[in-house]
């Protein structure tokens, strides 16, 4: 379940200001037309989720991919998010598009993959209203502030759970393709064995530090 760096340098020009800011808005946009239709679909169905994935993938596809700018706007310098981090992050969720739902469409109507993306779409809805409040205004509305250190305590579990759910359902069909590819996805899922722990506590921590500067105001 990835992570960004919670913080947005800001930006050096009205321009790159203007930017980011619409970038993290369309971002915005897009995270949250795949969760209104994905909770359409569960409505319509009467929760069942197995025609979630016809109704997202479209857009899903585009919107993951497009997170790509988010390494570069990192390897630049136009935001604090460690370029390596960030790189990470983005090609873990690329792996789940591309390398395994695009690849095997037997998983799609397994239930993680719904899991998986409310998830995600939660957890960017949350991360790009934060990012854009913060360079539009200098400063975050305390629900959202709220939100962002709350929201991951199950955002977190629940996706990675998701996600490895799918890598572990599509394990069958990769080993068909090439061997080589079944144990390719064996070697990813075992990078969250310490992957998770690195980024749950970090947040653990800026959750700690929150609430530490949030009492400090009350007093």
């Amino acid at each position: 379940m990835p992570e960004q760096a919670p913080t947005t340098k800001k930006a050096p020009n009205t321009f790159l200001q203007t930017y980011l800011i619409v970038y993290n808005i369309v971002s915005w946009g897009g995270w949250f037309h795949i969760l209104q239709v994905a909770l359409i679909q569960l409505g319509l169905s009467k929760g069942d989720w197995h025609h979630v994935f016809d109704a997202t993938w479209p857009v899903l596809q585009v919107v993951q991919t497009a997170a790509l700018f988010e390494v570069f706007h990192s390897l630049v310098g136009w935001v604090r998010a460690p370029f390596m981090t960030t790189l990470m992050q983005v090609l873990s969720r690329l792996l789940l598009v591309w390398g395994v739902n695009a690849l095997f469409p037997e998983i799609h109507t397994h239930w993680s993959y719904t899991t998986m993306i409310i998830a995600w779409c939660i957890a960017e809805l949350v991360r790009y209203s934060f990012y854009a409040f913060n360079l539009k205004r200098g400063s975050v509305p305390a629900v959202l502030s709220w939100a962002r250190y709350n929201f991951f305590l199950v955002l977190y579990p629940l996706g990675v759970s998701s996600e490895l759910m799918m890598i572990y359902q599509a394990l069958p069909y990769a080993a068909r393709v090439h061997p080589a590819y079944y144990y390719i996805l064996i070697a990813c899922a075992l990078t969250y064995i310490p992957g998770f722990p690195v980024l749950f506590s970090h947040m653990l921590v800026q959750r700690k530090k929150y609430f530490k500067g949030t009492v400090k105001k009350s007093d």
